[in-house]
């Protein structure tokens, strides 16, 4: 593994693709800090073929990779892609990455708001993101934990455009989804009242409009 480590610092950008697509293929057992450190480093590069293999490949190491610098990296370069008309780009394999990466229970929870807002933004954007892999209380789960409020744009965003309804009954949240209904605990009433707040705050908006 040291040997593909060097190799994301040659001097030929082939070489370096390679050694970053070699690392991706090894999975979870590459998700080491000196790993991930060689991949981003690789992601800052100028040539796209590294770039894209180094993305492809932190997205290929499991929840160790779902860290504040990889989201936000994800997030930064598909947004570039979509101000200059090209939503994934070439594929859908870096968007898949980011959702993969937001399956992460414990790197969602640890993101900062800036990370947040702009993952929101990039969402509502993006014509192509599939988030279905995203279980639906997934990031109800992640703000009422974390207590960040930034996530609420999100929640509301997502459960609008993929048909999800909630409802609230004392301190449970009840989501309805393809599933069927079921169950989250929101046992912060500060936080359960901001959520609340928020729905009502997007259907007065929808009714405006």
């Amino acid at each position: 593994m040291t040997a593909l480590i060097n190799a994301t610092r040659d001097e030929d950008s082939d070489v370096r693709s390679k050694a970053c697509g070699a690392l991706g293929r090894l999975g979870e057992i590459a998700a080491t800090n000196e790993v991930m450190t060689a991949l981003i480093n690789a992601t800052r590069g100028k040539e796209y073929n590294v770039r894209w293999e180094a993305w492809a490949a932190l997205g290929k190491l499991g929840e160790k990779a779902a860290t504040n610098v990889v989201i936000a990296g994800l997030v930064n370069e598909l947004s570039g892609r979509i101000d200059y008309g090209h939503d994934y780009g070439h594929d859908m394999s870096l968007g898949k990455c980011l959702v993969r990466a937001m399956c992460s229970f414990d790197g969602m929870k640890e993101l900062n708001s800036g990370i947040v807002k702009a993952l929101c933004r990039y969402i509502r954007k993006s014509t192509k993101i599939d988030l279905t892999a995203i279980p639906s209380e997934h990031m109800i789960k992640v703000f009422f934990d974390s207590g960040n409020a930034s996530w609420l744009g999100l929640i509301v965003y997502v459960a609008l455009s993929q048909g999800i309804a909630l409802t609230v009954k004392g301190s449970s949240i009840w989501i309805y989804d393809g599933r069927g209904p079921f169950e989250c605990n929101g046992d912060r009433p500060e936080l359960l009242a901001s959520l609340i707040e928020a729905f009502r705050n997007q259907k007065s908006e929808i009714e405006s409009g």
